[in-house]
This record gives structure tokens, C-alpha cells and sequence, in this order.
């Protein structure tokens, strides 16, 4: 029980008891006020204690979730995967990250390490079948034994349709299919002995289609298609494939996308949004609900609200919301007759991209958690 809920109990027993008290015991005399404080402030210290109590038993609880266990996190340099990292971590595993940017990668096993955390970092490139054996091979050598493979990472394009080419559709399927792909499948043997999983962060974009994001969007929904479909495969093998669903997350990502077209209004509608309380859960958040659903064995992981909501109405009435995404996409910006491309670090400098970003402060604020990049070139570079 979390640590609102016991006050929140004990408050809903006390009321129901006195109700039946009231009803069915004769008229009490009159109780001073002084009595009536103190039991109040008696009801009150008591509820207090019980609320730090279960909050307290809770949090170890949580700490042992994953002790001993070994988890594997591609994209774990930054974004969600570090976070992820993080939260496994904190709940007793050894965590190994994966990222290209070698010098990201040393950046985020320092903080790890610095935060008590069993972390060991490999560079690689998970659209190479070969960079994926040495890896697994790598996480088994240095731990032991491996209990569960994270494929978080990713990459984003955003734009209109006619900004993109061929390859840049090729990339978003080497990264967020053939790599999910090649490390799933290469995983399952070694996964197989300690009864593992396999947690797959596809997107709501995978069953929702967003004007702008065509090339990640149909990257996803195949990721996406690869994991359920593993799901039912891995049937009696003791592997557990879970698909994660996240929404909007606030993890400073941004700033690392590239914007085609006309970069600077692109970036403002996409920060803007990524930014929003009400349509985004931060990534500490999600961390902790794909921590907990790695733990359970869960088949299924719907993070946000928002997700739900689109997930449930695309289901109920595809046409409706097709249309739906039809007049968004004629709300955002046309593909000019010169079309540029620029990471969203360059949009941000714009005067457009300044006001965006001091509105979606807390977004801001959480890229400097997540190790994301505040230079453009240091996007380039990493």
C-alpha cells in the first residue's frame, strides 16, 4: 500500500464506523471541543504513522525488486534508458548500458556508479548482428548471467512526408526494427536459463500514426508487430516478451531530434507538446512502471493516460480517428519549396524556439537530468 493510501483507508473506515455508531447507539451526551481536537489530532498522528510506515516498507520493497538480477538497456546513455538504468539499479540489479557516443556512454556509467549502481558500459551499434553478439556476450562475461534485455533505443525524424527520403526510412527501421530484431532473437537462449525477459519500448505512435513522424512511426509499428508476435512464440520457453506503450515523455529529447522542412516551426509544435503536463508523464515515471512491469512478467504496458485514451478510440472508431489525424496534419507546417534540415539544439536558438522552450520548462529541465546534449554540435558528435 503507498504511502497516501493508508491515511486515505484508515480516514474512509473512520468515517463509515462513526456513521453506524450514530445511527444505532443512543444520543451521546455533548463531548467537549477540547476532546473532540485531541482525538482528532490522535486520528491524524496515527494516520501520519501508518502513511510513513507503508511508505517506508513499500520503498524496500521496491529496492529488492530486481536484486541479482542482471538487465541489459540499449539507447542507456541518455533519455528513458538512462532513467531506466537508474530505477533498475536502485532496485538492486546490475545494469549494463549500450550506446554508440562513447563518450555519453562513460558519462552515464559515472553517474551510475556514483549513485551505488553495479553498471558496466559497452559501445555499440545494435543495427550490426555481429556488434549485438559481442555485446550479450560482454553483459554475460561481466555479470555472470543475464535475466533481462531493455531495447530502448532509438532515433527521430520529424518533418512532412516529402522532406524524407528513402534512407531516412532505412535508418528508422535499422535502429527501432532490425536492432530490436537482431538482439531479441540473439537474447533468447541466454535469457532462457534464469527465466528472462525481453522489454521491448515501442510507442503509441506504433498503433497511432502521427502526421510528421512517418519513418518512426512505421519503424515502431513493426517493432511493435516484432514483439507481440515474440510474445506468443517464447510460449513455454520461460522468456517473457513485454511491450511497453509509452506516450509523450518528458525527457528532454528535443533538442536531439532532427526537423526537416521548416525546422524551427517544427520544433515548436513538437517541444510544445513533448512538454505538456497533461499529455506527457515524466521519465521517471515510466521508469518506474516499466521497472515494475519487468518485475511481474506483465505482457502488456500502457504508461500514460493520454496513450490509453488514443489507443481506446483508435480501437472503437479507426475512421474517426483517422480523420482526426487528417486535420492535424493540415494544422501543421506546410513542407516549404526549400527544404531545411536541423537538430532541434539549432531550432531552439530560434526566437520561435526560445518562447517554446521557456513554456516547456519542464521538459527543459528534464534533459539536463536525462545527459541529453545542450550544444548542437555535441548532437552531432554523440
Amino acid at each position: 500500500m503507498t504511502g497516501w493510501k493508508a491515511p486515505l483507508a484508515m480516514a474512509g473506515a473512520r468515517w463509515a464506523w462513526t456513521r453506524v455508531r450514530r445511527r444505532y447507539a443512543p444520543a451521546p451526551e455533548p463531548v467537549p471541543a477540547y476532546r473532540r481536537n485531541l482525538e482528532l489530532l490522535a486520528w491524524g498522528a496515527a494516520g501520519a504513522a501508518l502513511g510513513v510506515g507503508a511508505s517506508a516498507l513499500s520503498e524496500r520493497r521496491r529496492s529488492g525488486l530486481m536484486s541479482g538480477k542482471v538487465v541489459l538497456i540499449t539507447g542507456g546513455s541518455r533519455g528513458l534508458g538512462l532513467q531506466l538504468a537508474r530505477e533498475f539499479g536502485s532496485c538492486g540489479a546490475s545494469v549494463v548500458v549500450c550506446a554508440r557516443g562513447r563518450q555519453d556512454l562513460d558519462r552515464a556509467v559515472a553517474e551510475l556508479t556514483g549513485r551505488g549502481v553495479d553498471a558496466h558500459g559497452v559501445a555499440c551499434d545494435v543495427t550490426d548482428p555481429e556488434s549485438v553478439e559481442s555485446l550479450l556476450d560482454e553483459a554475460v562475461e561481466r555479470f555472470g548471467r543475464l535475466d533481462a534485455v531493455v531495447n530502448s533505443a532509438g532515433n527521430m525524424r520529424v518533418g512532412p512526408q516529402e522532406t524524407m527520403s528513402d534512407e531516412h526510412f532505412v535508418q528508422a527501421m535499422d535502429v527501432m526494427f532490425w536492432g530490436p530484431f537482431h538482439l531479441s532473437r540473439a537474447a533468447v537462449d541466454r535469457l532462457r536459463e534464469h527465466r528472462g525477459s525481453i522489454v521491448n519500448i515501442t510507442s503509441v505512435g506504433a498503433y497511432l500514426s502521427v502526421p510528421h513522424l512517418l519513418p518512426y512511426s512505421a519503424a515502431k509499428h513493426a517493432w511493435a508487430a516484432l514483439s507481440e508476435g515474440m510474445a506468443a512464440e517464447t510460449a513455454g520457453t520461460g522468456v517473457r516478451v513485454t511491450t511497453v506503450v509509452p506516450g509523450l515523455m518528458r525527457t528532454g529529447s528535443p533538442r536531439g531530434v532532427v526537423f526537416t522542412g521548416d525546422p524551427e516551426r517544427e520544433y515548436a509544435w513538437f517541444a510544445l507538446l513533448a512538454g505538456l503536463p497533461l499529455l506527457s508523464v515524466s521519465a521517471e515515471h515510466a521508469a518506474r512502471r516499466i521497472v515494475r512491469a519487468t518485475a511481474r512478467r506483465r505482457g502488456f504496458l500502457v504508461i500514460s493516460p493520454a496513450a490509453r485514451v488514443g489507443l481506446a478510440v483508435h480501437g472503437l472508431a479507426p475512421g474517426l480517428t483517422q480523420e482526426a489525424m487528417r486535420l492535424v496534419g493540415r494544422l501543421l507546417p506546410d513542407a516549404p519549396r526549400q527544404a531545411e534540415e536541423r537538430l532541434g539544439a539549432e531550432a531552439a536558438r530560434s526566437r520561435v524556439g526560445r518562447l517554446v522552450s521557456a513554456a516547456a520548462v519542464l521538459n527543459e529541465r528534464a534533459g539536463r537530468r536525462m545527459n541529453q546534449r545542450s550544444r548542437a554540435g555535441e548532437e552531432r558528435a554523440g
